[in-house]
């Protein structure tokens, strides 16, 4: 039922875009890769849909590789979703009425927005995922992320390393947990990574968790899963644990928070509760407000991914294919449907003893950004 319904609606948007006269035989020739003649960069649109700009990251993603793409001479559609599945859809399915080539997918719900990469396709366009990968649809041509998975390892090590668990504390330490966004697969993988970690210490009882919300293995995440990747969902749950199991002056250790915007809602929770201490509280994006809360002694950690790297390599990969090349990938991911060919980088882990090297001295953010 489901891939019926969802070839309906790619079916549907396709006839949609037949009814602006754009031809996906005519214009696949255009959009290059694989052999195909190189084109002037003028003569090439790209769009690129991101899933909001209320996160930091998710601007400074879209701005970097709008700046990117133009420097090279091409032109660029940009959208911002506000992390609305449905108008994610829509803005799609628009780039490919203005002819988009090349429609680059910061997903909101990688399965959902499958149908909307399948129509940009049929229409002509090269479909590249980025940093979420398009799940079940042959659309999706090519993935540029971080190695995401290792994200995640390095959340979990650096809890393991800071409790020092790896150097023979026995605990038992409480350890509160949460994923990512149940719509998003990406969280599956950021959390494959750490509970590749923190697996084997809860077994071995070092680590428990005082609420009880502990996945039943890898295939459970989404149970622990905040939607949105949400501060205020992240807060709400928060404050709900601490209420119900820490209100009676239990100690909690540390807190496996998988981005910065449920890092943000945990310390929010801890403020709420007057605690006179922070837990270990992981991250990722490394975002200014959550860097000064490092700097401050609020937040322990983050993981750094250089979206300016990004941006960089999904240019490239854009730039080969226009120019009749075949990028370099250096991995593949599954969909459900097929591999599909994957740029990945790495990504790094920051704390107080290494913001200004990594960040500052960098140009990613300023001093006073980091609270230095």
């Amino acid at each position: 039922m489901r891939n019926w319904t969802k070839a309906v609606c790619a079916l549907a948007s396709v006839a949609m875009l037949a009814g602006t006269g754009a031809c996906g035989g005519s214009r696949g020739s255009v959009a290059g890769g694989g052999g195909a003649g190189a084109k002037d960069p003028s003569e090439v649109t790209i769009g690129i849909s991101m899933p909001e700009q209320q996160l930091e990251r998710w601007r400074q993603d879209g701005d970097n590789l709008k700046k990117q793409l133009e420097s090279k001479g091409y032109k660029v559609l940009l959208q911002f979703a506000d992390n609305k599945t449905d108008l994610q859809a829509s803005q799609i399915q628009n780039m490919a009425n203005q002819g988009a080539d090349y429609v680059v997918i910061a997903a909101i719900d990688g399965t959902a927005v499958g149908p909307a990469a399948e129509a940009a396709k049929s229409n002509g366009a090269k479909v590249i995922a980025y940093d979420r990968l398009i799940m079940n649809t042959e659309a999706c041509d090519y993935y540029s992320t971080f190695n995401i998975t290792e994200v995640g390892r390095l959340q979990g090590q650096y809890i393991v390393k800071k409790l020092g668990l790896d150097s023979g504390r026995k605990g038992p330490f409480n350890i509160e947990l949460m994923t990512g966004s149940p719509t998003d697969n990406n969280a599956k993988y950021y959390f494959k990574g750490s509970w590749s970690v923190l697996e084997p210490y809860f077994k071995s009882g070092a680590l428990v968790s005082p609420s009880g919300r502990v996945p039943r293995n890898l295939d459970d995440w989404q149970s622990i899963g905040i939607q949105n990747w949400d501060r205020q969902n992240a807060q709400s749950e928060m404050e709900n644990r601490i209420n119900s199991y820490y209100n009676k002056g239990a100690h909690l250790d540390a807190v496996l928070a998988p981005n910065d915007a449920i890092a943000m809602g945990t310390v929010n929770a801890v403020d709420a509760a007057g605690w006179d201490y922070y837990p270990i509280i992981t991250g990722q994006d490394a975002e200014k407000a959550n860097v000064a809360n490092i700097v401050a002694g609020k937040q322990t950690m983050t993981v750094y991914k250089d979206t300016r790297k990004l941006a960089d390599s999904t240019a490239k990969l854009i730039d080969t294919l226009v120019k009749g090349g075949k990028p370099e990938t250096n991995d593949t991911f599954n969909n459900g449907d097929k591999d599909v060919p994957s740029i990945l980088l790495k990504p790094v882990s920051v704390d107080k003893d290494n913001v200004k090297k990594e960040l500052v001295d960098s140009g990613y953010i300023s001093a006073g950004d980091a609270g230095l």
